[in-house]
């Protein structure tokens, strides 16, 4: 079957891996239609300067937004023709490396499958992958009625944290990024006010103006920046809560120690994937997406063919052409 891999700095290639074999008891065999770019792909592999020797990375890594369809089932929760989002294998039952999600073919079981709805199209719920897991991250900040929130950052991530937070009632919504594309979007997505990041220093200032001088009462680092967490540090106000989601490729990164003390804040660390119930969250978005409460589609800008998955790789990590999430038919 085929399958996506990095071959390289920068490199990715369509190549041939084994195929599955006989499906197991109590498992589903999706046939992948659609993937989807994340930040983390970019700067946790494609861009992520590593030796020679570690190429090329497993099959279909790091790619896991995956909408798909099965194809055979033994699991009569999931009959054939079923539509779902569908979390890689990324480890086998015996430990070792198994793939990502940029694969033909994909056997999981019921504990990383998230049903869809039998309308829409798929390029447009998969983004559902992206934001649900904001949506864990989002229950962190509590009720944020009256509440002053900014969003560093407005990537796919950053927007999903507007959306939630206009959704659910903050006085203000402040999308903080250095790209004008990005700020235009966010805007629509539901911020009240936008910051043009161009340094720390002008950032506070902008800050203080908005907030009357108070700073923010909720901060979130949605950059995948490692500057991102001490940027937050000096926007929000003493006692404020910090919710910090970003993946950085660094172990250890730089921030004010003091200043963090003095304020006495709130830091809200969230990770979903590492909770015991890493995709709830997931399928609660896809339940409020079917009543209406959520558009799937709002993050999608780029939809591409598998052929061109170099080039959409690239448009990503530049931040060309507007791009905040790049669909790729699975088609090769």
């Amino acid at each position: 079957m085929k399958a996506a891999q990095i071959t390289g700095f920068r490199k990715i290639e369509v190549t041939d891996i084994p195929d599955l074999g006989e499906l197991k008891d109590g498992e589903v065999r999706f046939k992948t239609e659609y993937i989807s770019i994340c930040g983390s792909d970019i700067h946790g592999a494609f861009e992520k300067v590593m030796p020679e020797e570690d190429y090329p990375l497993p099959p279909g890594m790091p790619i896991h937004e995956v909408a798909a369809v099965a194809v055979e089932s033994k699991d009569e929760r999931y009959p054939v023709g079923t539509r779902a989002i569908v979390i890689p294998n990324y480890r086998k039952p015996d430990g070792s490396i198994g793939t990502g999600g940029a694969v033909e073919y994909i056997d999981q079981s019921h504990e990383k499958i998230i049903k869809l709805p039998d309308w829409g199209n798929l390029e447009d719920w998969i983004m559902l992958q992206h934001s649900g897991t904001v949506l864990y991250s989002a229950k962190h900040w509590g009720n944020i009625f009256g509440k002053k929130i900014a969003v560093l950052g407005q990537g796919g991530i950053g927007l999903s944290f507007t959306m939630f937070a206009s959704k659910q009632g903050a006085a203000e919504v402040v999308g903080i990024d250095k790209h004008d594309y990005r700020l235009e979007k966010s805007i629509s997505l539901g911020a009240t006010k936008t910051i043009k990041y161009v340094s720390l220093e002008d950032l506070v200032e902008r800050a203080e103006e908005v907030t009357d001088g108070e700073l923010f009462d909720i901060v979130v680092d949605a950059s995948g920046n490692e500057a991102g967490f001490n940027t937050c540090l000096n926007i929000i106000k003493p006692e404020g809560k910090f919710i910090t989601f970003s993946i950085v490729t660094a172990d250890m990164v730089e921030f004010e120690h003091s200043l963090m003390l003095r304020k006495n804040i709130d830091i809200s660390a969230t990770q979903i994937a590492t909770t015991p119930e890493p995709i709830a969250e997931i399928r609660e978005l896809v339940a409020l997406a079917e009543r209406g409460w959520w558009d799937p589609k709002s993050l999608k800008t780029h939809v591409s063919d598998i052929s061109e998955l170099q080039k959409s790789y690239e448009e990503y990590a530049d931040q060309k052409n507007n791009v905040i999430k790049n669909v790729v038919r699975f088609n090769p």
